[in-house]
């Protein structure tokens, strides 16, 4: 695990924005292709908007590259609060990627267990496997509890082993919810946390130097036993850190 603290979001987004094109160039190179799975929330914004940015337009081979979701909420694709719209404003806007490696998280479906059946599938079927896929970068964030993708304390989802994605109701607006499971992101190559705040201090402390219990900090559970997971964090969440960079 490796941390690193910046003075605010902003150089988190270039530094993010910076890892994630190395990232893909090396992927890119080395197996053909860059995986990645998104997520949502205000923190990667800045980061998917400078990577849809001319910037970065010409600074890898976007029609090399497949993107997922980590997780997704239960409402329109349009919809504000979905993760995918945060994408396709911000990314997506610029980044020359072919439709068809968009792969949205059907979260809208009522049938819910059906459209997590059907996600795990499409992912297999990228990937072409039949088990569990390794994604080259999952990017993730964290709450002030300690949930990450839609992982919350003291759920079942939490002791998931066979599930790649599953519906969840959690604690936090909008309730109903689409996320991957633990298999799938330890399985990952890479790990990218954005996290800030200072309502976050005790959480990363938790998380980073706490004894394990990823019952009350799920965001402990993402440990790949083959990959790197990085965390990109402000001075302000990371004030109680007793071994700070």
């Amino acid at each position: 695990m490796h941390i690193a603290v910046y003075p605010d979001l902003a150089t988190i987004s270039q530094e993010a924005a910076r890892y994630i094109a190395r990232l893909a160039n090396e992927a890119i190179v080395t197996r053909g292709r860059f995986t990645i799975a998104l997520s949502g929330g205000n923190t990667p914004k800045q980061a998917y908007a400078l990577l849809g940015s001319e910037q970065y337009r010409d600074a890898l081979d976007w029609s090399r590259v497949e993107v997922f979701w980590g997780d997704e909420r239960c409402v329109p694709p349009d919809d504000p609060e979905s993760s995918y719209h945060l994408a396709v404003q911000t990314l997506l806007a610029g980044a020359p990627i072919p439709a068809s490696q968009v792969h949205r998280m059907p979260a809208d479906r009522s049938d819910r267990d059906a459209a997590s059946l059907d996600y795990t599938r499409e992912m297999q079927r990228v990937f072409g496997t039949n088990g569990i896929p390794a994604f080259d970068l999952i990017q993730l964030g964290m709450g002030p509890e300690g949930h990450t993708a839609s992982l919350f304390p003291h759920q079942p989802s939490l002791h998931e082993t066979e599930r790649l994605v599953m519906p969840v109701t959690v604690p936090k607006p909008p309730p109903d919810r689409l996320t991957c499971t633990p298999p799938l992101l330890n399985a990952a190559r890479h790990v990218l946390f954005l996290a800030t705040g200072a309502d976050k201090q005790e959480a990363l402390r938790a998380v980073i130097e706490g004894a394990y219990n990823p019952d009350e900090y799920p965001a402990q559970i993402v440990r790949p036993p083959r990959g790197e997971v990085m965390w990109m964090v402000d001075t302000a969440i990371a004030a109680k850190l007793q071994s700070r960079p």
